[in-house]
Formats: C-alpha cells, sequence, structure tokens
C-alpha cells in the first residue's frame, strides 16, 4: 500500500511530480470476505487538482458515500473495481469533466487488496483528433490554433548559391511564447542574428540538408533558461526554397518520462533483489497455433543466476535454451494448463536435470498473453527436513535397542539374584548352627543387598518402559485413575492415617498405563515422605485450566505460551526438601535420604519426568524443608 510515512517521502514526490493523478483505493470487506466499499487512502498532488472544485478526493474517503445522490453515481464505479479486483484485469476508459471541460483517460488495475487509479489528461490528444477531423476548415487559422510552434524560413544564400542562413517569414502565436519572443523580434530577422546557438545544436545542418535535399528531419534539444531545463522536440519540412519548422514543448512529458525511468529503475532493483525468483513467458507457437516452447520477457537475477548469466542474456531467448529439462519433467506442462486455463497454480517441485538439483515452491498465474512464474528455492529446508528424518529414524532404532538392551539386561541380571537369595535362605537355614555371628550378619547383609538390587533392577526396567510413548493414546479418565492408585495403596493410607482430597479431575489423551504409574509415583513419594512424628499425612490434588503464557513458576516455550493445559497439583504436608534441590530429584538415581532413612532406588521421579514428556507436557516440583512439597503437572487440554 502506498502511504505518506516518512520513509516513503521521496516516493511521494516522484508522484506528486507526475502529470497523471495517481489515486490508491483499499478494498473494505465484510466479515465475510465480500467487498462493500473502497476508500481512498493514497492520492497525489494532481489528483487533487483535477477535482478541486467538483468532489473531494482526500485520504480517507469512501466511493459509497453516505449521500444516496452520490451512491448512485459511483455504484457503477464501484462494480467494475470490484470486477477489476476479483479477475486482476485491469479497465480502462476517456470520458469528458463537464465541470473541468477536458477529457480525461482513466485506467484501473489492482494493486494489492486494492484498485490503482491513473488518471491522465488527454484533453490535448482529443483536440489533436478534432484537428484532423477538422483540418479542411481550420486550414486558414492552423498556425494561430496550433498547440506547436509553426514557424516558416527562406533560405538565405551567398554568391556560390550556398545556403548561410535562413529569414522568418511567419510565427504562429504559439511559437512566439515557447520562445519568448513577439512577432515583430522574429519576422524579416535572420536565424543566426536571433538564435546563434543553433549552430552549436546542429540544428543549422538539419534546415540546411532538409532544405537541399527535401529530406525530413527532427530532432530534440535540451536548453537551460533562467536555470530551468527545456526540452523541445523540433521537426523540419521543406517547403519553397526553405522550410517550415514545428516545434513543441516536450519538458513535462520528459520530466514525467524521467520520472517514470527512475521508477521502473527502482522497481526492477526491487525485483532484482528479491530472494523470489520472478520471470514472464511468452507462448511461443508453431504453424499448427500449438504451443511449443515459451519465451523469457521478464528474468531476475534470482532466476538467471541458476544458469550463470546476465537478465540481459536471458531476456528475449527461448525457456528450453537456459532450461532444456523443463520440456521433459513436467514443468511445461503446467505452466500450458496455466496458460490454456487461466487458473493460478501452486506446487511443490523437485528440479533435478539441467545441471540443478532443487526443491522450489513455484506459482505460476496467466498475466495477459504471458505466464507470471514466481518461485522460492527451499532446498536447504527440503536437505534438513531429510536428515532430520534419518535422523529420527536413527533415533528409533536407537531407542528400541536401549530399551530392549535394559529389558533383557534386567531380565538377565535378576536369575543370579535369585540364586544368591536362594543359596543364602539355604545357608541361615541349614546351616546356621555351624555359622558363628559374624558370619551369619554378612550373610543378612548380603540377602538385604541382593534384595535392594532386585528392587533397582526392577525400577530400571518399569523406566525403560516409559522410554518414549507407545501407540495406546486414549481418552484417559484421571479420576478413574488415581482412585485406581489410591485403592492399590490403601494398606499405607491406613497404616499412616493418611488424609486425602480429591478433585473431580479431567480427562486427557494419552497413554493410560504410563499415567497411572504417575500418579502411583507421586502419592506414593508423598505417603513415604511424610513427617515421622505423630502429624498426620495431609495429600491435596487439584486442577484447573491455564494457558502457557500464565504460568509464571514453570519455564514454557513460546510456541507453548497460547497451548491450553490441565495444571493438576499434588501437595502434602511431609518432610519437603530444599527448594534448590528442586531440579535434581528428576534425575535417574537422585536421592536425598540415606536408605536408613527412606528406601528406594531413586528412579521414582525420573519416571514422572519421562511419562510428561512423553505426553508434551511440564512437571515442576516446589518444596520447603519441613513444610512439604507441592508437584505441578502440565497435561495438553487440547491434544
Amino acid at each position: 500500500m502506498l502511504t505518506e510515512r516518512s520513509t516513503d517521502i521521496g516516493f511521494a514526490q516522484l508522484l506528486d511530480a507526475l502529470p497523471d493523478a495517481v489515486v490508491w483505493m483499499r478494498a473494505l470487506r465484510s466479515h465475510d470476505n465480500k467487498v462493500v466499499n473502497f476508500r481512498i487512502d493514497y492520492a497525489n498532488q494532481k489528483s487533487q487538482e483535477m477535482v478541486e472544485g467538483v468532489y473531494q478526493a482526500c485520504v480517507g474517503t469512501l466511493l459509497l458515500g453516505d449521500n444516496e445522490q452520490l451512491r448512485r453515481s459511483t455504484e457503477r464505479s464501484f462494480h467494475v473495481m470490484c470486477n477489476v479486483l476479483q479477475t486482476n484485469q485491469p479497465h480502462e476508459y476517456d470520458f469528458f469533466n463537464s465541470h473541468l471541460n477536458a477529457w480525461f483517460l482513466m485506467s484501473r488495475s489492482k494493486l494489492g487488496d486494492g484498485i490503482l487509479c491513473v488518471t491522465r489528461d488527454i484533453s490535448s490528444l482529443k483536440l489533436a483528433e478534432q484537428a484532423n477531423r477538422q483540418q479542411t476548415n481550420l486550414l486558414n487559422s492552423v498556425l494561430d490554433s496550433s498547440l506547436n510552434g509553426i514557424m516558416s524560413l527562406a533560405a538565405v544564400r551567398d554568391e556560390a548559391g550556398c545556403i548561410v542562413d535562413f529569414i522568418f517569414l511567419s510565427v504562429n502565436q504559439t511559437s512566439c511564447r515557447l520562445i519568448s519572443k513577439t512577432p515583430d523580434e522574429l519576422i524579416g530577422h535572420r536565424l543566426l542574428s536571433v538564435f546563434p546557438s543553433h549552430v552549436e545544436y546542429g540544428l543549422l545542418a538539419m534546415y540546411i540538408e532538409t532544405t537541399e535535399t527535401g529530406k525530413s528531419s527532427c530532432k530534440e534539444i535540451y536548453s537551460v533558461r533562467d536555470g530551468v531545463d527545456f526540452w523541445f522536440d523540433i521537426s523540419a519540412e521543406k517547403l519553397g526554397d526553405g522550410f517550415v519548422v514545428t516545434f513543441s514543448d516536450i519538458t513535462v512529458q520528459k520530466q514525467a518520462a524521467k520520472v517514470v525511468e527512475q521508477s521502473a529503475a527502482e522497481l526492477q532493483t526491487i525485483i532484482d533483489t528479491s530472494q523470489t525468483g520472478i520471470f514472464l513467458l511468452s507462448p511461443v507457437r508453431n504453424e499448427a497455433s500449438e504451443v511449443v516452447d515459451f519465451r523469457f520477457r521478464v528474468a531476475n537475477r534470482q532466476l538467471v543466476a541458476y544458469v550463470g548469466q546476465e537478465p540481459e542474456a536471458v531476456i528475449g531467448s527461448l525457456c528450453s535454451t537456459w532450461l532444456p529439462g523443463f520440456k521433459i519433467n513436467g514443468l511445461f506442462e503446467r505452466y500450458i494448463r496455466t496458460y490454456l486455463t487461466g487458473e493460478q497454480c501452486r506446487f511443490d517441485f523437485h528440479y533435478d536435470s539441467s545441471g540443478m538439483d532443487v526443491w522450489l515452491d513455484i506459482m505460476a498465474t496467466k498475466l495477459g498473453d504471458d505466464v507470471l512464474v514466481t518461485f522460492v528455492d527451499y532446498t536447504p529446508l527440503k536437505r534438513l527436513q531429510h536428515q532430520l528424518e534419518n535422523t529420527v529414524t536413527d533415533l528409533q532404532r536407537s531407542n528400541r535397542n536401549l530399551e530392549q538392551f535394559a529389558y533383557v539386561a534386567s531380565h538377565d541380571l535378576q536369575e543370579p539374584l535369585r540364586k544368591i537369595q536362594a543359596f543364602g535362605d539355604i545357608i541361615q537355614s541349614q546351616y546356621a548352627s555351624v555359622i558363628d555371628e559374624g558370619g551369619a550378619d554378612m550373610i543378612r547383609r548380603m540377602q538385604s543387598a541382593a534384595a535392594r538390587m532386585q528392587v533397582l533392577i526392577k525400577d530400571v526396567l518399569a523406566y525403560s518402559r516409559v522410554a518414549t510413548i507407545r501407540d495406546t493414546l486414549s481418552s484417559v479418565p484421571l479420576s478413574q485413575v488415581v482412585n485406581n492408585v489410591l485403592a492399590d495403596l490403601e494398606a499405607i493410607i491406613t497404616e499412616k492415617q493418611a488424609l486425602i482430597a480429591v478433585e473431580s479431575l479431567p480427562t486427557v489423551k494419552g497413554d493410560a498405563a504410563q499415567l497411572r504409574q504417575l500418579f502411583q509415583n507421586l502419592i506414593s513419594n508423598a505417603l513415604k515422605f511424610s513427617k515421622p512424628d505423630s502429624t498426620i499425612p495431609s495429600i491435596a490434588i487439584t486442577t484447573r485450566r491455564v494457558h502457557g503464557r500464565d504460568m509464571t513458576s514453570i519455564e514454557i516455550p513460546a510456541s507453548d505460551a497460547g497451548r491450553l493445559f490441565h495444571l493438576i497439583t499434588i501437595s502434602d504436608n511431609g518432610i519437603g526438601f530444599e527448594p534448590h534441590q528442586a531440579e535434581r530429584i528428576f534425575q535417574v538415581f537422585q536421592r536425598l535420604h540415606n536408605r536408613r532413612e527412606y528406601e528406594g532406588t531413586g528412579i521414582g521421579l525420573a519416571i514422572v519426568q519421562k511419562v510428561m514428556d512423553n505426553h508434551q507436557g511440564y512437571v515442576r516440583a516446589e518444596g520447603r524443608l519441613g513444610q512439604g512439597a507441592i508437584f505441578s503437572l502440565l497435561l495438553p487440554a487440547n491434544q
């Protein structure tokens, strides 16, 4: 969109220098994306001048205003602009404005989600057409009514018959105005006495050649008058022993052309510096009028870099010259389909020919009788995708191997332990009488160590089983899971006379077995690490829904900030722990107490962390020594 922000001042000044009125109108849409009006979002200075005193054309003006009479007069324009916006086909027409007494050419074309309206004053062209139609009647007054300067001159020759100068015979009013001279200052005077610079500009030589040969001639000259630039278009025709010169001030056209050239150069720079490949293809037909190839009409540097050329070398040549593979790899057929049907198409394409191996996101659009093609090269992303897919495959294979190893290792380790425990039992029962107290103590210690080892092996096996989430995802009612866990722990709950309060918990998508193990470990820990005094253990399980961004106590990545979670907290009044140990307790084999005080292998909370990871959730522990602990679980609410 064109705006008048400070960064666009230079471009706005260029538009204000144009002789054309330039207005950009934004499409205003309803909630169902239907265009209901257009609003002027940009209008250059010329547009204000053209409509001054007639109607308002300032920024913010609506095409379909509140005034019913104005709405009726602009309704047709509204439908035309809607059609241009929908079809992307420009609309052009000329009209006569009785208020301004001038003819204008209006061009409407789509630009962004709006319409660019360019209005040009073509009154001079209309007058020229009228002059052509009425030239017979106007011949007698052509000199004074012409928009061009017209002068007739006769040759001045020396004794040898060579032309040395010319003398003014007649001049029209326009010529006097353009060169700031009166008829008396010209008629009867010699050319070089009035305009000595004509020798330097080469005009004298041109006039002599026209007079001597009868050959028409023309020339554009540039001059500076009072510090102002002027351009004149001068042409000469032989008339008797002299010539008629017609000239016009083309300063405005030259300045406008310069602005257009600058704008075109800026646009070309933008196209060439774009990271998107852009090219325009024109169809090439055979004798049967069948499209057999395409020719480059426009090609930016991003495209020509693939063939190691400059745009100038590619533009105008056949597409098959630089990209021979496109005729056989399916690209040609896609461009043909877009050209014949007019349907825009966008597709991913692996171009693996003509010495290139790239992945492209291509869009083809019919533009007039051409096909506009833009593309983005996402080869690095595609290669990275392949690498990631291979890495994922390798990781999955490695995880399966590790899980199998952990299972086999745990199983193979349990068999020797069972034998050690069995032989220990035999020694204790059958040979107790021949073993002294020191030997019996060593056997008891051996049996105790074997029992701890067996528990450790079982925990390692349990940890390996939750290394990844299986294809067993289902809707899991957490209230039922917790009730089942409490039933399993009924004996220790009764023994400790624990008070457990559980709110109604949500149903989540997950692995029922893993979620049960998670709550089993957390509730068991809360019971195990209760205070050794007479304090009755109290456990509370609560839940509420939160967004990731609302959690300040848990570090949530930006990708999950807007995600909805179930926040489930399990709090107790047990022995708690030091706050700086909050991260450590989730590591494998990490224990905060010795075995004499509390049993365990240090794997239970590591399993909790792994289950939460498997369910794309988060877990955090908070504790104060002697004041209990709180475990916060975040489980996705909308998987």
